[in-house]
């Protein structure tokens, strides 16, 4: 393969093989507006509670840096965030701290009179990352897809995803402007993410998003 034909990206999903009976690796406590959130895709800004609690699975979370969650939020561990500011420069982006509470305890007995985790119930380092802009990355030419009927420079769905190459390279983390759903990583961005350790991503290729 030349480096010409070298993949630019590779859609990020996680990796789910752990799972049993489709329960997730960590559970969002519901907070009023919750639904506005929509899975992070949106760069607008959306008003959330100053701490966001998940109920989780404590022993998976030990050896997963990128949780399953019953509202595919992008949530990450520290290392993990880390490895992929490593890897070049981040877009404008809101680091969304979220508090993984262990699910073994009664759900009365993880939080003090005050609202605080009580002591050893709590597992603070993990982030949620939602991305304030996209990127203009889609190759209109030889994508194969149906325009939006409102929206410019948007498309209904895409069935052939090809990227474009910029002088700067592809961010670490984005999402096409075209069609937001998908979080992406850069090729550089895999290869920090593998060589750090990381575990919980599936790396998919760009023929296989749709």
């Amino acid at each position: 393969m030349s480096s010409h034909d070298q993949p630019l990206a590779y859609g990020l999903e996680w990796d789910t093989n752990h799972i049993i009976d489709d329960m997730p690796d960590a559970d969002l406590v519901k907070f009023p507006g919750w639904e506005n959130v929509a899975g992070w895709m949106s760069t607008r800004d959306i008003a959330i509670p100053p701490r966001i609690f998940f109920e989780a699975n404590f022993q998976l979370l030990k050896t997963i840096d990128y949780p399953f969650n019953n509202v595919n939020w992008p949530i990450m561990s520290l290392k993990m965030f880390d490895a992929l500011c490593a890897a070049g420069e981040m877009l404008p982006h809101r680091e969304i701290r979220v508090t993984m509470l262990d699910d073994t305890i009664p759900t009365l007995q993880r939080l003090d009179e005050h609202g605080e985790p009580k002591q050893g119930v709590a597992n603070d380092r993990f982030v949620c990352i939602q991305l304030c802009e996209y990127t203009d990355a889609l190759d209109w030419d030889r994508s194969e897809y149906e325009r939006h009927p409102r929206l410019s420079g948007r498309s209904s769905w895409i069935s052939k995803l090809v990227l474009k190459e910029s002088p700067g390279g592809l961010p670490p983390l984005f999402r096409i402007s075209a069609n937001p759903m998908h979080l992406l990583v850069s090729a550089t961005a895999r290869q920090k993410l593998e060589a750090s350790g990381v575990k919980g991503c599936q790396f998919l290729p760009l023929d296989s998003i749709h």
